[in-house]
């Protein structure tokens, strides 16, 4: 015979450090969370990935970098505890990095190190690149750069994914049959 037992859940798991202080800006009718941990020297932004990844995907890096530096994270819209906005336009990757920005003035920040994961790499490169004089560097971990250049020759050759091939080397192994 089975048995049950109630299990009590937390609102959310323990973290491994809280923030310092922590609030929401708002632009243009949408509201975006945000949280800050340390008083450190240089600022470190945490950029936001995929619009189903909230911030809470840096709680391993937070504590480490916020003994040394000021960290700030947020949650990028349509996640988390920011808003969603029901506009597909409101998902375009300028729209993040302008969000990123009002997240950087209402904390304070004039400049800081962006850290982007996947596409947090295209958001801090739009960032970098239209807003240099707030950005004091730049790190990209696994970037997912949408367009921005042509296609390798030899990557058109082995563009269909469904196709079967004779051989998988080299870029025909990104297929559904290897």
């Amino acid at each position: 015979m089975a048995t049950t037992e109630a299990i009590t859940l937390t609102p959310e798991q323990t973290r491994a450090r809280y923030p310092d202080e922590s609030g929401f800006v708002e632009r243009e009718g949408v509201r975006t969370y945000y949280e800050v941990y340390g008083d450190g020297e240089p600022t470190v932004l945490l950029l936001p990935t995929w619009s189903l990844i909230h911030s809470r995907h840096w709680k391993m890096q937070i504590p480490y970098l916020a003994r040394h530096c000021r960290v700030v994270t947020f949650d990028g819209r349509g996640n988390g505890r920011s808003d969603r906005p029901q506009d597909a336009a409101a998902y375009d990757e300028r729209e993040f990095a302008a969000d990123t920005l009002a997240v950087l003035d209402a904390t304070e920040t004039q400049r800081a190190v962006i850290v982007g994961f996947s596409l947090g790499g295209h958001r801090g490169l739009i960032l970098a690149a239209e807003h240099p004089e707030r950005v004091d560097g730049a790190v990209f971990i696994g970037p997912n750069f949408l367009g921005g250049g042509d296609v390798l020759p030899e990557r058109v050759v082995f563009g269909d994914f469904d196709r079967e091939y004779d051989s998988y080397e080299g870029w025909a192994k990104y297929n559904r049959h290897q």
